[in-house]
């Protein structure tokens, strides 16, 4: 298997530690490369997203333990994936595998606070986002409204996460 650039020691370290086998990718992004996988801890195939950033790791980790906290397993009728575990030394998080809809990826999310931006790229980034999201738009804010009131700001938002 063809692993990312820069990720391929901390695959095999997680595989060997983990006793993991990864099965296909679900995808690379600027936070993160998230796979399939199985292994003898899990009853069924899962996602491990394996990050190279603290920053980005320890945000989504936050997320998903607020939301386990929570005991939530969708918002507005869009399923998210359950945090399953972690590894805070290779900087990987192990969650269930969604179907759409869904919302996913909070590697960008901040908890308690959202982002510190100016009016104006708030205001560019809501038409971006309107644009990205056409029709959607209106059910969209609701989703981050939702997320908002759990404490959650979620600034990575596009159709690739929030799939209808």
């Amino acid at each position: 298997m063809g692993l990312p650039a820069g990720y391929e020691e901390q695959i095999e370290e997680y595989c060997e530690k983990h006793e993991a086998m990864l099965l296909r990718s679900l995808g690379t992004g600027t936070q993160g490369t998230v796979f399939t996988a199985k292994n003898p801890r899990h009853p069924s195939v899962y996602a491990v997203k394996f990050h190279l950033r603290q920053i980005a790791y320890d945000r989504e980790v936050g997320v998903y333990v607020r939301l386990q906290d929570l005991d939530v397993s969708e918002v507005c009728g869009h399923n998210v994936p359950e945090l399953l575990g972690y590894d805070d030394e290779l900087l990987v998080i192990e969650m269930s595998t969604v179907k759409p809809p869904f919302c996913l990826d909070f590697g960008g999310a901040y908890l308690d606070q959202p982002p510190d931006y100016t009016p104006e790229v708030w205001r560019d980034w809501r038409e971006e986002k309107s644009d990205d999201f056409e029709e959607n738009w209106p059910a969209v804010e609701q989703i981050l409204d939702e997320f908002r009131w759990m404490g959650i700001h979620i600034a990575d938002v596009n159709p690739g996460n929030i799939r209808f």
